[in-house]
């Protein structure tokens, strides 16, 4: 009698480009029918697996699994496994799952679905302690919106200290060969070859020879402000990220204002359109007078023979303390309307200023929102029980994929019940993710 094939529901949360850890881990198996599964389908499957990429995707999983009405406690249910970039610090995620994969997730689904063996990157109700997960890479295409991304590099060789890349993941590449043999995989024109900064890739002017020679085109465009000869993208993404030199320095980006007004000065010259500036708010120390350097930083941009026909595009975040990072433990001001203050900083009508036209971005996680992810970054155990009340409360629901707070006061009485605000938002010594062993990524 033929082995019963395992039916496997699978769904990534967030934007589709997020989807190529899971569909890597699922290509793997092969005694599994897949299916994309939705709250009204979820029951139908013996396994569910699940990738939450952001902070908000917890969220949006504990609302998913409750509109399908299953719950870790009950008896006929299938069976859930949780990956992804935000299971850093998986204690929390373990309320909803019988297993929690950290780090690189290859091997892990066919290990545990079709094998019956359970990896030392898993966390499970019977382990005190977990591995974060470091695979080799493989040659491998996933297809989504008219793109297709194919890894090239992993881990980092930068030493920004906010970025978990940079001390969860060893840097490894795909060899050339292997990156040809997964771009001969595809009929699409558009190819994403991604990574924290392809153009470190060791192959990396080889790789481009060998898109363009399969009539290819890169739409990968992120790049350090140091390394930006090596792209000809039109519109560059940069991440410059403090507000002032000073900011840059403490965060191990060093980029002075003489550099970053003579880096668009080329940018210019080389007959680009424009540059997006990632930027994060809140960092520790920043000050009023950070903003006023960056104001003048604008300014100088704005005076450089070209500029009124060049498009600045600063893109703000601001500052989430990362677990396993060097800053993990830092506070933030979580009370601060940086959306506010930012709209104020570049001005709306007759305000506006600028010799360069500016094109900011303006989402910025309001007071609340900030509460949440610190919620969902440092919470344990205790997190399913404060989602759970929140959202039975009314302080908060998922609006658009996304959480989103509905009533402020609620939300804070809320967290009170769990020990404060200053809890999960001010300086701490020791987090619950420090079950996670990692290694040495430098």
């Amino acid at each position: 009698m033929p082995e019963k094939r395992q039916r496997v529901g699978y769904l990534t949360f967030g934007r589709d480009d997020f989807g190529y850890g899971l569909a890597l881990c699922l290509s793997e198996l092969t005694k599994c029918d897949l299916y994309r599964v939705s709250p009204k389908t979820a029951r139908s499957v013996d396994w569910l697996v699940f990738s939450c990429f952001w902070w908000e995707h917890i969220y949006v999983l504990a609302d998913f699994l409750r509109v399908a009405g299953i719950s870790k406690n009950q008896a006929q249910r299938p069976r859930i496994i949780i990956g992804g970039f935000n299971t850093a610090n998986p204690v929390p995620f373990l309320a909803y799952a019988d297993y929690v994969v950290v780090g690189d997730g290859e091997g892990t689904l066919k290990a545990i679905i079709e094998d019956g063996s359970l990896p030392d990157n898993v966390l499970t109700d019977e382990t005190k302690s977990v591995k974060y997960g470091v695979a080799d890479l493989k040659p491998f295409c996933h297809e989504t919106n008219n793109i297709a991304r194919i890894e090239i590099a992993r881990g980092c060789r930068a030493a920004c200290t906010f970025c978990a890349v940079t001390h969860l993941k060893p840097y490894r590449e795909l060899p050339s060969d292997q990156v040809k043999a997964a771009i001969s995989k595809t009929k699409l024109r558009r190819v994403s070859l991604f990574a924290p900064e392809p153009t470190m890739h060791s192959q990396d002017e080889e790789i481009t020879t060998i898109c363009h020679n399969a009539l290819k085109t890169r739409v990968d465009s992120d790049v350090r402000l140091d390394r930006l000869e090596k792209r000809n993208d039109s519109v560059p993404r940069v991440g410059i990220e403090g507000l002032s030199e000073k900011l840059r320095k403490s965060v191990k980006k060093p980029y002075t204002n003489e550099k970053i007004v003579s880096s668009v000065k080329q940018a210019i010259a080389d007959g680009r359109r424009g540059m997006f500036m990632y930027m994060i708010l809140d960092l520790p120390g920043e000050r009023i007078e950070d903003w006023e350097e960056f104001r003048e930083l604008c300014k100088k941009i704005g005076e450089l023979p070209g500029a009124d026909n060049f498009v600045l595009k600063p893109s703000p975040s601001v500052f989430l303390p990362t677990p396993h990072t060097s800053m993990q433990f830092n506070g933030i001001h979580w009370e601060r309307d940086y959306h506010t203050q930012w709209e104020k900083f570049f001005g709306r009508g007759e305000d506006r200023d600028w010799e360069v036209t500016m094109a900011e971005r303006s989402r910025v996680f309001s007071p609340h929102m900030r509460l949440l992810s610190m919620l969902s970054t440092r919470a344990g155990s205790e997190f399913i029980e404060f989602e759970r009340i929140a959202t039975a409360n009314k302080a908060i629901a998922i609006s658009g994929g996304r959480p989103a707070t509905r009533d402020k006061r609620k939300l804070e009485k809320c967290v009170e019940r769990f020990g404060g605000i200053e809890k999960y938002c001010g300086e701490i010594k020791i987090g619950p993710w420090q079950i996670v062993e990692t290694c040495d990524a430098h």
